[in-house]
């Protein structure tokens, strides 16, 4: 029983799915059938305008065409008073033109011919108000025993012809001759086409079958139609304001698109009606086809479900055995390629379900050592940081998770790997299982470090900028206080020529020294960029101290001191000046054994200046000599 409860719950969703599935597919195909409609009269409604507005253009071809003549033949006529040759110019422009009739007209309607024929032109409109108000004049007439005329008149001219005085010239066309620009060789020759005036009168008539007696549209429409009144006048508005457009419309129970498009000529308007099922016979045909696949693919569907739900319990096991391996090689391409380790372990007896083959990969041990014991984790500790003592998964419950930081020792390349771990409690199928996300965070250390030992060597170089900014506002005091110095013993021996040169002398040393201190500050910038280049010269040992003494000479005078300074080599070949040195320190005169004694020697290594100093020299100064070196240590000890 509580195996068969499942399945039959399985089938009543199956079959709930397969019957939602039915409608979504009945919806869609009555939207895809109304769409398909949609189509098909938008595509048929745009493949009938294009053929009646080639029409429309051909008709106001011809209509601009015969009027243009008629301009043109009354100024000839204004210029030719010849009777015969007004008949033969008649003539040759009716083998061009090709029209039926050429006519003398009178304001009452009355004509002649060219060959003398005389007679009545029954045109239906106000011919005298056109003629006398100059415009050109298109209408129909007509004669006794003869077609349906198309008139074009042009007022244009008057005169007398052969004793008939007329008020205007017109040519006429047979009614055939003129659908024959209306002709629509499309449809199988089942298209009706109107030209018809903003009342609805039916000027030109070429249509088919039930449609040839129509004298009026608007009255033909409310006749044989569906449409309402208002629709009907709607349409007559439309007529009237020379709008274009397209309908469906249903005559004698049978359907039809009405077209129409204004023909720019007296308020005139080009209508068709074509047969609906034959504009849209290949539409139809694609419609009834897309119809056909569509039930197909829904009895298909159908018989789909049918088969899957009596195959479902079967097919079960293999649908989700499928599923669980093409999972379990998404997630293991997946953990191959970042720095994460999954594992899965029980909670109760610690057995790893799962562990991502990328753990051999972070840190150096294998899926199957992993397998066998979760605590060989435990052993990659570093020795000076054996991790978290305490089990850390014991009291983590269901849907929580904590987080903790640990190193490891990569096991086949020894680096130390730092770990960011998030351990998360879960329940499967009742069992209590940890989940632990094992992210590898040595490159983020790493970097750290390196930002941490860049602060600190750049707050070690502010330190060292600031000392020596400090010492050499020290040292630029000296040469200040020599050149003030030796300036006023100038100004007080301004007429003692030979001091005054030599207190000029020791200003200029002491204006150089100043200036090289200066050039040293300026110069910081490019040591801390790198291109401060080192410059070796030779030196004068004996001038070096002489400038050196004339800088200081102002404060050894004001605190009435005398300063000597000698000079020694301390390679010499009897008593060199480390020995020197010793027997220095060694005379009871304690005024002479503390005398200031600094090393000037090329020997620069750091065992050189220990030894210097272990014999009792005060200071160690390498050469090249700097003097900006060499004087501050030289002030400490005179001080």
């Amino acid at each position: 029983m509580k195996m068969k409860k499942p399945f039959k719950s399985k089938r009543a969703g199956a079959l709930f799915a397969a019957i939602v599935l039915l409608i979504g597919i009945v919806t869609v195909s009555i939207q895809y059938f109304n769409f398909v409609s949609q189509t098909v009269y938008h595509e048929s409604v745009s493949h009938l305008t294009e053929i009646f507005h080639q029409s429309n253009s051909a008709l106001n071809e011809l209509v601009n065409k015969n009027l243009t003549y008629l301009h043109m033949w009354s100024e000839y006529l204004q210029n030719t008073s010849s009777e015969s040759e007004i008949r033969d110019y008649i003539d040759r422009a009716q083998k061009e033109t090709e029209f039926s009739n050429f006519y003398f007209l009178s304001a009452e309607g009355n004509y002649q011919t060219v060959t003398g024929e005389t007679g009545y032109l029954g045109l239906q409109g106000n011919l005298e108000d056109q003629i006398t108000q100059k415009k050109d004049i298109i209408m129909n007439a007509t004669l006794p025993g003869k077609p349906q005329l198309l008139v074009f008149a042009c007022p244009e001219v008057s005169g007398t012809y052969q004793g008939f005085e007329y008020d205007a010239i017109a040519v006429a066309y047979n009614n055939s001759d003129i659908v024959k620009v209306l002709d629509i060789a499309a449809f199988d020759g089942s298209t009706s086409s109107y030209v018809i005036q903003s009342d609805g009168r039916v000027m030109i008539n070429h249509a088919v079958n039930t449609q040839k007696d129509v004298y009026n549209f608007l009255a033909f429409l409310r006749e044989h139609s569906d449409l309402s009144e208002e629709n009907i006048l709607a349409l007559a508005k439309k007529f009237q304001q020379e709008n274009s457009g397209a309908m469906l419309v249903n005559l004698d129970g049978k359907k039809y698109y009405l077209i129409y498009e204004a023909a720019e000529i007296m308020n005139w308007t080009l209508l068709g009606i074509v047969p609906a099922d034959v504009v849209n016979a290949s539409m139809n045909n694609l419609q009834f086809r897309s119809m056909l696949i569509i039930g197909g693919i829904v009895f298909s569907v159908a018989v789909i479900i049918i088969i899957i739900i009596l195959k479902e319990n079967r097919l079960r096991l293999k649908r989700k055995d499928t599923e669980i391996l093409y999972r379990d090689e998404l997630f293991q391409k997946l953990s191959m390629n970042v720095d994460d380790v999954f594992l899965m372990l029980d909670a109760k007896t610690s057995k790893v379900d799962y562990v991502s083959p990328n753990v051999e990969k972070l840190l150096g041990i294998t899926v199957e050592e992993v397998q066998k014991d979760i605590r060989i984790l435990e052993k990659l500790h570093p020795k000076d940081s054996e991790g978290e003592k305490s089990n850390y998964l014991e009291n983590l419950l269901a849907d929580e998770q904590c987080e903790r930081d640990f190193e490891y020792i990569h096991q086949k390349n020894k680096e130390r790997r730092w770990f960011h771990i998030i351990a998360m409690g879960s329940n499967v199928e009742g069992k209590k299982k940890y989940i632990l996300v094992m992210s590898d965070r040595t490159a983020d250390k790493k970097m750290n470090q390196a930002l941490s030992e860049a602060v600190r060597a750049a707050e070690t170089a502010n330190r060292a900028k600031s000392t020596f900014l400090s010492n050499m506002s020290h040292d630029i005091r000296t040469p200040m206080n020599a050149i003030i110095g030796f300036t006023t013993l100038a100004v007080s021996n301004i007429k003692n020529q030979e001091k005054v040169q030599d207190y000029l002398s020791k200003i200029l040393s002491s204006s150089n020294h100043l200036l090289s201190l200066i050039n040293d500050i300026l110069d910081m910038s490019r040591i801390e960029s790198g291109k401060m280049h080192l410059e070796e010269t030779e030196v004068n040992l004996s001038d070096l101290l002489h400038d050196l003494k004339t800088i200081i000479g102002g404060q050894i005078h004001a605190k009435q001191l005398e300063l000597y300074m000698d000079a020694m080599d301390i390679q010499m070949p009897v008593m060199d000046g480390y020995e020197a040195t010793r027997q220095i320190r060694a005379i009871n005169d304690s005024a002479l054994s503390r005398v200031p004694i600094i090393a000037m020697t090329a020997n620069a290594f750091s065992e050189d200046k220990q030894t210097a100093i272990s014999v009792g020299m005060n200071g160690h100064v390498a050469k090249p000599i700097d003097i900006n070196v060499l004087m501050p240590m030289i002030l400490k000890y005179i001080k």
